[in-house]
């Protein structure tokens, strides 16, 4: 996907700085004055900031963000498979937490493994061949047998959205609005959708003659973003939740939920369609 970008970006009549990056974004009258870490200064009618869940720049104009910790850490590694994936993804429902593998090119996968937040340091130390042991043990074979680890990685797991997704002259993106648990892998499609929405509402403000960074067209933007934002939110956030308790018969209920969902042909293709953005 970042190639596609890439070649239709060096189609258009854009002024790249790469690499740099912003150092310094300070308001002014008409959209904002931008301070690269190249020595370049530029001034934008409207800036998107997309720079990530850490996202320093947001700080730096004091937007505030909500937090709301899920007790949760995610351990992230590359695992090598036996067998092709066919670009198939995969995601479990275990009694520590939700764990997905992620298709990379070749016979590699993403891991993603959930755990409450302080079992996952045992795992983190493990030596290889017991970590994929373990591994396979709470995977099992469906994606075939695990054969090497990679470098593994902790990040604690919160539900963040900005305080303030727009501001006059400015719209939040991606990570930097809304940084979602990763179950049912729901932030980058609603990131996507975030862009394509943006882009809807600056194509009305210019047909309504407004300035780029016009308040109009960008709470028309975030009106669109919070419902979307919001169903998403109570969808992941559920799912969570729902796995998370282990109350007597609560397993059986949701693994017979699960079998449903999967033998009812419409139901799993709407929740399908719903989940890509769509239908919403």
């Amino acid at each position: 996907m970042g190639r596609v970008l890439h070649q239709r970006l060096a189609q258009l009549s854009l002024e790249w700085h790469c690499p740099a990056k912003v150092e310094q974004l300070t308001p002014i009258a008409g959209g904002h004055h931008l301070q690269l870490s190249d020595g370049s200064q530029l001034t934008a009618g409207l800036t998107v900031l997309a720079d990530g869940g850490r996202s320093g720049l947001k700080e730096q104009l004091g937007i505030s963000s909500r937090r709301e910790s899920y007790e949760q850490t995610a351990l992230i590694a590359h695992v090598g498979v036996s067998q092709p994936h066919n670009g198939v993804a995969y995601e479990r429902f275990t009694e520590q937490g939700p764990m997905a593998l992620l298709p990379l090119p070749g016979q590699a996968m993403e891991l993603i493994w959930t755990h409450p937040s302080g079992r996952e340091k045992a795992r983190m130390a493990l030596p290889e061949r017991e970590f994929l042991l373990q591994l396979q043990q709470a995977f099992g074979d469906r994606a075939g047998r695990f054969t090497q680890i990679g470098a593994r990685h902790a990040y604690p797991l919160s539900l963040v959205t900005a305080e303030e997704p727009v501001r006059p002259g400015l719209a939040v993106l991606g990570n930097a609005a809304h940084a979602l648990h990763p179950v049912a892998g729901q932030g980058f499609n609603l990131a996507l959708r975030g862009v394509m929405d943006l882009v809807e509402a600056l194509e009305q403000g210019e047909l309504a003659k407004r300035p780029l960074g016009d308040m109009v067209t960008l709470q028309a933007f975030e009106k669109q973003r919070a419902r979307d934002r919001a169903n998403v939110i109570r969808f992941s956030d559920g799912l969570v939740r729902l796995f998370g308790h282990s109350f007597p018969l609560l397993p059986h209920a949701r693994a017979a939920g699960l079998i449903g969902l999967n033998l009812v042909g419409p139901l799993r293709r709407g929740l399908a369609r719903r989940a890509m953005g769509l239908e919403r």
